[in-house]
């Protein structure tokens, strides 16, 4: 017995081996979404694919620290599978790997995953989790384990020896350039060095590495540099124009893809603006996905390549820092400050994020009205025009308005109901693929419905009586299987911007760019006095001398380092936002009945279905500017089953609002998160109701 103890962890050990190399092979299956490809990049990169599996080994020998040791392989095992299998089905919605900061967005993707998987689908997906919970559960019971002295010191050293291997082997692959831990390009690095390393370095690479040559010394020599910098000689500063900055959902001019023609311009006002305006590439962060990162760079000037693998920035360092921005300028400047997006406040933070950012006032879909919806059920663009005139109009001050819009969403269907939808973009001269060239048509369509706003809203700004310089700008490529060779310009990064203004004599100065450029750029145009990373990209294009090193020196001490760029302190504090911009408030309570017809408030199409009407006990909220994402908040939570009736009134169908108790107006997502209530109204009953002077409907109010 002693003698099979003393062979037992050469045993494991070789298990671990078995099972990771046969493991590795299965995850770049499902990466690759090929066999084939798979050992053609195992046959011509060996070294990567035994680092890879030297990665998946220390993992399961972790398992070997205790006794149900096939459970303990099985359930590594499981949860790297699960990893790939993610991958494998991310990569077909999208061009980005999965990485471990998609972790952080589970709660916002479970609020649209059936805009990319059928019924079906999802319920496939929750056997297979049950199934596999079921698994381990049976395996936990069942499986055998080990008897005698499993030698935990000896293992623990064995396991930290293979740990310490592991780091030499990383440092010899990337000192021989045979794997690098700086990702420029994520789907890029995943398919050259494999998805087990790209992973786990998305785990540990997080924020901005401190620079090598950072110190107090070189932050001051920067800054004697960033103060040469001048403040461009435009007139227009005087004018204090208003700024509006629309983001467009995965906006492009599909006259760029190769071989694609449609029966007509999807995009006209836009061609024809691009065409008058200053206009040019913009180079993104992102294709398919990863809006908030192409924001962030336009916002913030920062160059996202520096932060960790796959990082966004709203999910990490910006939800607890505030950070230097457009907003923060324009406030500076006098300026009164907003955000709007017709979709969820909480998807990528933003809810949280954007008052870091400087923003005055955040308009989400939660306090937006009249929104429509697309066959695939995103909010579409229509209300935007009218939300940024709201915001304008709301304030004695000149405006800086960000806006992030939502239509042009994937996925995209590969079938169209034509006979409830109307869609006037065909394919002309198609790809050849018939679903394919439907995904086009849909595609196109949304981008049409899209144009027509963006049309809209700059006739209704040429009557406008206060000067405007307008900024949009495609925040990625949709999520199409692409390559450089799909688009005539030759790079599936690039959208397209114009800049637009109502002053007369407004320059045209057309220029490629990276986002994080666009905001100096209009400072410039503009004649704007800049701040610390406009100060840069005036003084620095890439590819000069010390540029990537000066960059990024900046951005870490702003967000990591000791702030030396800043002796004076740092000037940017949390700002006090509110979320919309009309006031929700309730006004009074009284008990009544509602006759209620189940489902109908279901489906788009307004009609009830067949059932017979309810008669509900309850409690009519009467206020102002409801709407359908407002629900009663009492005893520390909201209640579901409110029901909305009209701008100025809901019906909650319960028992349990007091007198003496305090009641308030929350408004919720999708992902059932509250963003704002309104103040507390105290419910008197018989009596006379008062409102307090609460302010609910804020966020960071330090």
């Amino acid at each position: 017995m002693k003698e099979k103890l003393k062979k037992l962890p050469k045993t494991a050990g070789f298990q671990c081996v078995i099972i990771a190399l046969i493991l590795d092979v299965i995850l770049e299956i499902l990466g690759r979404h090929s066999v084939l490809d798979t050992f053609r990049y195992i046959g011509a990169h060996p070294f990567i694919y035994l680092y890879n599996c030297s990665i998946i080994f220390f993992t399961l020998t972790l398992a070997l620290l205790i006794r149900k040791r096939l459970f303990g392989y099985c359930f590594i095992t499981i949860i790297w599978l699960a990893f790939g299998i993610t991958n494998s089905v991310v990569l077909g919605f999208r061009i980005t790997p999965f990485s471990a900061i998609d972790i952080l967005m589970t709660r916002s993707t479970l609020t649209i995953i059936d805009k990319y998987l059928t019924v079906g689908q999802i319920a496939t997906l929750g056997v297979g989790l049950f199934a596999a919970l079921a698994v381990m559960i049976l395996l936990f019971i069942k499986s055998p384990t080990v008897t005698g002295n499993i030698y935990r010191i000896r293992t623990t050293i064995f396991i930290v020896a293979t740990f310490i291997c592991v780091m030499l082997f990383t440092r010899l692959a990337i000192n021989t350039k045979a794997i690098s831990d700086n990702f420029a390009n994520l789907a890029t690095a995943y398919d050259r060095y494999g998805f087990a390393y790209c992973f786990s370095n998305s785990v540990v690479d997080v924020g901005i590495k401190k620079p090598d040559d950072y110190s107090e010394e070189k932050m001051a020599e920067i800054g004697e540099i960033l103060d040469n910098a001048e403040t461009s000689n435009a007139p227009f500063a005087s004018q204090s124009p208003n700024v509006i900055i629309i983001q467009l959902e995965s906006f492009m001019d599909p006259s760029h893809v190769v071989g694609l023609k449609m029966n007509q311009d999807p995009v006209p006002n836009f061609t024809k603006l691009k065409a008058e305006c200053t206009s040019g590439f913009l180079s993104m962060p992102a294709i398919g996905a990863g809006t908030a990162n192409s924001e962030f760079e336009l916002l913030t000037g920062f160059n996202v390549d520096y932060f960790g693998a796959g990082e966004y920035p709203y999910k990490t360092v910006l939800g607890y820092t505030s950070c230097e921005s457009l907003a923060t300028e324009f406030k500076n400047m006098g300026y009164s400050t907003h955000a709007i997006h017709n979709h969820d406040g909480t998807f990528y933070d933003r809810y949280n994020v954007y008052s870091y950012l400087g923003f005055d006032t955040f308009t989400p879909k939660e306090y937006i009205y009249g929104i429509t919806h697309t066959p695939k059920y995103w909010e579409k663009d229509d209300v935007l025009p009218g939300e940024i005139f709201k915001a304008m109009n709301s304030t004695d001050e000149r405006d800086f308005v960000f806006t992030v819009s939502v239509q042009g969403h994937g996925k995209y269907p590969t079938t169209i109901d034509r006979e409830n939808y109307d869609y006037p973009i065909d394919v002309k001269t198609g790809t050849g693929d018939e679903i394919l060239d439907t995904q086009w048509t849909y595609y196109c369509n949304m981008l049409h419905e899209m144009d027509e706003q963006i049309g809209r809203l700059i006739d209704r700004l040429k009557e406008f009586d206060e000067p405007v310089v307008v900024v949009m700008y495609g925040d990625h490529l949709p999520g199409f299987e692409f390559t450089n060779d799909s688009v005539d310009n030759g790079d599936l990064y690039q959208t397209e911007y114009f800049i637009w203004s109502n002053m007369d004599n407004f320059p045209v100065e057309d220029e490629d760019l990276q986002a994080y450029q666009l905001g100096t750029k209009l400072f410039d145009m503009i004649g704007f006095p800049k701040a610390t990373l406009q100060k840069f990209h005036s003084l620095y294009k890439i590819g000069d001398e010390g540029y990537d090193d000066i960059l990024k020196n900046i951005e870490y001490d702003m967000l990591y380092g000791d702030r030396y760029l800043f002796p004076d302190g740092w000037p940017y504090g949390t700002n006090v936002m509110t979320y919309g911009i009309q006031k929700i408030e309730i006004t009074g309570i009284e008990p009544g009945t509602y006759t209620y017809v189940p489902g109908s408030d279901d489906g788009d199409d307004g009609e009830a279905d067949a059932a017979d009407p309810e008669t509900l006990t309850g409690f009519y909220i009467h206020g102002r500017n409801f709407n359908e994402f407002s629900y009663v908040w009492i005893n520390n939570g909201y209640k579901s089953n409110t029901i909305y009736i009209d701008r100025n009134t809901l019906f909650y169908p319960g028992d349990d609002i007091n007198p003496g108790m305090k009641v308030y107006v929350a408004q919720v997502g999708s992902d059932s998160v509250d963003i704002g209530r309104t103040n507390g109204y105290l419910y008197e009953g018989d009596g006379e109701d008062t409102t307090d002077g609460t302010e609910e409907d804020t966020v960071n109010a330090d």
